[in-house]
């Protein structure tokens, strides 16, 4: 079995073609969440001007017991008539500085009277942001990356309407399995509800891809070749669930060895995904993953992710955090790496209700992932650990 670990790394050193830039820059409003297509520099100086770091007084030269007030300065106005000596300008956060002046005293610290003002403490700083203090025009602004709402005001800073963006990953994802209804239809004797397709799509256009959903197969092999091939000829990235395991009728890896798809790795040492399947033809990856839908929504998290960011060029980057386990988690078996749903709150994790890898009902509470090592059996209750947010 491969330690997912190991899986991870072999998934970081596939060669692949990044997927292309979108032939369509996408307005800044729409860029939320969609991938960089390349590096993008400063169109002006970021601030283009000295400007006043806080609502208070402008002024130059030498101190003085009190200063003359010439004018009053909101954020945007701007004055070519400079500051006498003795005189300042009640200026905005914000506002460029007025001619002769260099400092700004914060209004806090001033006493006005008839027009003038009288500095009651002396400041240890200019309070000025000096021009092209965050950034210098021809500075690079933003490199590859997912764009955050961060980013998006990044952009505009420095005037971008308009964003090269990465074309989406395109994500094909098929059910398997004779057991298998569409939710809405009646369910009969032996059947359920096609969950994984409906969450396996959620992930995916919550990761910023284009889905294609190619319904329910049957156990079959035939019918399933015909829905992979398709696939493999319109995606980026193709999600099976269900039939990669050693029973009668798991033939996922029987299928995908007709198609084309080439054995990264079948069989991990981990829980919830066992017999999850990883291999790729050409350019496109092919993730094989158990029909238990918490093992299907781990392995998304944990594997699709990690393809995903291979694809778009990026780092694969999960969000871990610190947290204190609440209550001691004890485990039987130990000769896997584990994943457990847990709650994160105000810093503390603890396993949600959890019966197995078919108790959907788990993944409702859970916004974390508990790992428990090989060889490990007991987390201690009060023990620092790192979770994985989801």
């Amino acid at each position: 079995m491969t330690h997912p670990d190991e899986a991870l790394a072999l998934i970081a050193r596939q060669e692949v073609d990044l997927l292309p830039e979108d032939p369509d820059e996408v307005p800044l409003h729409g860029a939320l969440g969609r991938v960089l297509a390349r590096d993008l520099y400063a169109r002006v100086d970021q601030p283009p001007f000295d400007k006043s770091a806080m609502d208070g007084f402008a002024w130059g030269g030498k101190p003085a017991d009190f200063l003359r007030i010439v004018r009053t300065l909101p954020a945007g106005a701007v004055t070519d008539r400079p500051l006498a000596p003795g005189e300042c300008a009640r200026i905005m956060t914000g506002a460029p500085l007025p001619p002769g002046a260099d400092r700004v005293q914060r209004v806090e610290w001033t006493e006005e009277a008839d027009g003038r003002v009288r500095f009651t403490k002396a400041e240890s700083a200019d309070n000025v942001i000096r021009r092209g203090e965050n950034q210098k025009a021809g500075d690079l602004l933003l490199g590859r990356r997912v764009l955050r709402p961060a980013d998006i005001g990044i952009l505009a800073s420095s005037g971008y309407d308009q964003v090269p963006v990465q074309r989406r990953a395109v994500v094909g994802i098929l059910s398997t399995g004779d057991e298998l209804r569409t939710p809405g239809e009646p369910l009969g004797p032996g059947t359920i509800y096609d969950s994984n397709g409906h969450q396996l799509a959620a992930q995916a256009e919550a990761s910023g891809c284009e889905v294609l959903s190619y319904g329910r197969f049957p156990d079959l092999p035939e019918p399933l070749e015909a829905g992979v091939g398709r696939a493999l000829s319109e995606c980026d990235l193709v999600l099976l669930s269900g039939g990669v395991s050693m029973g009668d009728f798991d033939y996922v890896p029987e299928v995908l060895a007709r198609c084309g798809v080439e054995k990264i790795f079948h069989n991990l040492a981990m829980k919830p995904g066992k017999p999850t399947f990883l291999g790729r033809r050409g350019n496109v990856f092919v993730l094989g993953l158990p029909g238990n839908p918490v093992s299907t929504f781990v392995n998304f998290e944990i594997l699709a992710k990690a393809v995903l960011a291979r694809l778009r060029g990026l780092r694969y980057d999960p969000t871990v955090v610190p947290a204190r386990l609440g209550r001691e988690v004890r485990r039987g078996s130990a000769d896997r790496v584990e994943f457990l749903p847990a709650r994160l709150e105000a810093g503390e994790v603890n396993p949600v209700r959890y019966g197995g890898s078919s108790m959907l009902s788990a993944l409702a509470e859970a916004n974390a992932l508990l790992r428990m090592e090989i060889g490990q059996y007991v987390l201690e209750g009060g023990a620092e650990i790192l979770v994985r947010l989801v």
